[in-house]
């Protein structure tokens, strides 16, 4: 059954602890949706209601605009990859992917073409015959990854997938599994806690907190244009102030959107001062710390080759200008000041 994937006000709870709230999420067919946010927010809950591995105590899950509420877990045509790989010691490689196409009572030559086809295409050619103890990290999640894919799912959901790899690993797994999707077209739903998977990987991003979606959109529309408290602070760094020159204008400023110049010597009182407190090299980039006349602190990012451009050191006293800032309450759009 070919579809959107849609979370129709999904609410599920354990004992007395509420894991998730009226949960509404549309997954367009063929997509990527990653969903982002802190352990503990439901996320993993919320994709084994979609799997069918538990059942919600209320909502719908819909796929193709038809409930698949009724239907079993072995029903539902999804394949789900665990952060923790989940193979079978005993099996090889071509023998892990196979495994859903011989439950499936698949003839032989369709298992053997269907785990040649993935093999290549996850990057395990010439190691068919190897057991999970002889791969890497990488290797296992790729075998998992295809084996998800060989009953060809409507639906793949991945389960922080790459927590356990390194962070050279991670990267390159999850740009294969962007060219892998990207040709199968299969609608995928991603969750994890790490920021630059979810904008990665997703062709949407839905960042999740307390059991329900704070909001969703591309990975440019949550970092530009956040809509809580919360997603701000959550995507990207970002400043949380009352707005200098303003009584009690609460805004959110990210760190690039702020320019610091020292003071010159004999300039006037004029403009928002600061000192600055503190400062970390992050290869390309320094990012400082400035504290405000009123007691607020600023963290401002700039790149590596401005900061010694301008001269700053720390204990500095700048000026401040903020470029850029958002407005919560009043749902500005972004106002250059």
């Amino acid at each position: 059954m070919r579809g959107d994937l849609e979370l129709r006000k999904i609410s599920m709870s354990f004992g007395r602890e509420v894991v998730l709230k009226d949960l509404d999420l549309v997954v367009d067919e063929g997509t990527i949706m990653a969903v982002l946010g802190p352990s503990g927010c439901g996320k993993s809950t919320m994709l084994r209601i979609i799997s069918g591995l538990i059942p919600q105590d209320r909502g719908e899950v819909m796929l193709g605009r038809k409930s698949i509420d009724h239907l079993p877990a072995h029903k539902r045509r999804m394949g789900f990859v665990f952060q923790n790989y989940s193979l079978f010691p005993n099996l090889s490689v071509q023998g892990n992917i196979g495994f859903g196409m011989r439950m499936m009572k698949k003839n032989r030559k369709e298992i053997r073409e269907r785990c040649s086809e993935l093999i290549s295409l996850v990057g395990l050619a010439g190691m068919e015959r190897k057991r999970p103890h002889e791969l890497s990290g990488g290797q296992k999640q790729r075998v998992a990854i295809a084996r998800a894919l060989a009953t060809y799912p409507d639906v793949l959901l991945l389960d922080e997938p790459f927590g356990a790899l390194d962070a050279k690993i991670r990267k390159r797994i999850r740009r294969d599994l962007r060219s892998i999707q990207r040709e199968l077209g299969t609608t995928t739903v991603f969750v994890t806690h790490d920021q630059d998977e979810a904008f990665e990987v997703g062709d949407k991003v839905a960042v999740m907190n307390n059991g329900v979606i704070e909001q969703r959109g591309s990975p440019m529309e949550l970092y530009e244009r956040p809509r809580t408290d919360f997603v701000s602070r959550f995507v990207g760094n970002a400043n949380i102030i009352e707005l200098p020159g303003t009584e009690g204008r609460t805004v959110m400023i990210r760190p690039e959107d702020i320019s610091l110049r020292k003071v010159e010597e004999n300039e006037g009182e004029g403009g928002t001062r600061g000192r600055l407190v503190d400062l970390i090299q992050l290869g390309p980039l320094v990012e400082t710390s400035v504290l405000l006349e009123n007691g607020d602190t600023l963290t401002v990012l700039m790149s590596r080759s401005e900061f010694h451009l301008k001269g700053l050191r720390k204990d500095d006293e700048v000026k401040v200008k903020i470029l850029k800032f958002r407005s919560f309450k009043e749902c500005e759009k972004e106002v250059a000041v």
